[in-house]
């Protein structure tokens, strides 16, 4: 049998470093994820929607809070959205690299979009824009 939904195999590209991601990232920020609140299809792929607490803005414009954002799913996952769980589904600081679609904001890949941020750790990137 054919599936009834339509799934897109994504193959996401790996960042080398974290300053390529953050200058690749549309939107780069410190928060918290809050709670999900809903769901939506990404590539066909149920992914959840998260309402994040921010703390801090590193690059571009969130917008009005509240701040919602996509989980960004792995696809090629035999339709499960994350094999190794939901990288917002813990309640934790992290820092969010994350990009504009039309319908809003998604994490920027699956496995590099969200990562755990301790209070105190140094950015593993340079913030400011280079001058000259």
């Amino acid at each position: 049998l054919l599936p009834t939904t339509s799934e897109t195999c994504v193959d996401w590209l790996h960042f080398e470093t974290p300053q390529a991601q953050f200058d690749q990232a549309a939107l780069v920020l410190i928060g918290k994820p809050v709670r999900v609140d809903g769901e939506t299809l990404i590539y066909g792929y149920k992914a959840n929607v998260y309402v994040l607490e921010v703390e801090t803005v590193l690059k571009g414009d969130p917008g009005p809070a509240p701040f919602r954002i996509v989980s960004t799913p792995v696809t090629c996952s035999a339709g499960v959205s994350y094999p190794d769980g939901d990288p917002l589904g813990r309640s934790q600081r992290m820092l969010i690299y994350a990009g504009k679609q039309e319908n809003g904001w998604l994490t920027q890949t699956p496995a590099q979009g969200a990562v755990p941020f301790d209070v105190g750790e140094p950015l593993p990137f340079r913030a400011s824009a280079p001058t000259g």
